[in-house]
């Protein structure tokens, strides 16, 4: 099966790219992915060389992990090397977290009208074209579709479909780095959205909640990380009730400006 890439014809374009280097990097520790792009992450200054190569051939790349204390440097290196950049505060859970969403899972009642499903590769075409839409509106870029199926990546991603045969919400947990890198044992989480008439029923937050506890339950994940923009209050809000609050860390996005010269690649 051909993978499946979600998004604007640019952001189409990075994750061919990133697919493209799946061989070539996905047994090196250094690197890691979500689905979107290869990246580097908790760089030092040494390796900026190697995050703009990475940014020149998929258009975009991404540091996660990345002191507040020195953004402003690495940001500087990369506007010296041509790049754009954009950044969000690293969000981040641990223990706290999992109790909170444990609890969360135990008390919440989903509405009779939605279906939950489990992403994979028998997910229909039609919810992942509605998954794709849902999450486009919210500024969220699903990974490519290995990914999403938790193929090339231990990952979970879920969806609530609607009567309307449209996805309601989403969201997922991957984790993005090599067993043997320092990251290896943590996930990124995120990818939460909800469609515009389905929300004020907390599905946010019973989906955010799902995917924390059940990669927890089928990898050991007990750390988990997100980026949030500092006026996305709404995403914010979510986040905290659920246990994952700002940290010291920053996430980074470094940009080809050919690529990507309109905005960052998400939201």
């Amino acid at each position: 099966m051909q993978p499946r890439f979600f998004g604007s014809d640019a952001q189409r374009r990075m994750q061919k790219s990133a697919n493209d280097l799946f061989p070539l990097l996905v047994d090196n520790p250094a690197f890691g992915t979500e689905g979107r792009m290869w990246s580097i992450d908790g760089p030092d200054l040494a390796e900026v060389d190697k995050v703009t190569a990475l940014a020149s051939l998929q258009g975009a790349t991404a540091n996660h992990y990345v002191p507040k204390s020195q953004e402003a440097k690495f940001a500087g290196e990369y506007a010296e090397r041509g790049f754009s950049n954009d950044r969000w505060d690293q969000f981040m859970g641990g223990q706290q977290c999992l109790s909170i969403c444990s609890k969360y899972l135990a008390e919440f009642e989903l509405p009779d009208q939605y279906r939950l499903h489990l992403i994979g590769p028998e997910t229909p075409a039609r919810i992942l074209d509605a998954l794709e839409e849902t999450a486009v509106a919210s500024g969220v870029l699903p990974p490519m579709s290995p990914v999403l199926f938790g193929q090339r990546r231990k990952a979970v991603y879920f969806c609530l479909e609607a009567p309307d045969g449209g996805v309601a919400a989403c969201a997922g947990a991957c984790l993005r780095n090599h067993p043997d890198s320092r990251f290896g044992k943590t996930s990124w989480w995120g990818m939460l959205a909800t469609r515009e008439q389905d929300r004020g029923q907390n599905l946010s937050l019973f989906l955010g909640a799902l995917a924390a506890c059940k990669i927890h339950e089928a990898f050991g994940v007990e750390e988990f990380y997100t980026g949030v923009r500092s006026d996305n209050y709404v995403s914010r809000h979510i986040c905290q009730k659920l246990g994952v609050c700002d940290s010291e860390y920053a996430c980074l996005a470094i940009l080809d400006p050919a690529a990507f010269g309109e905005g960052g690649y998400t939201k």
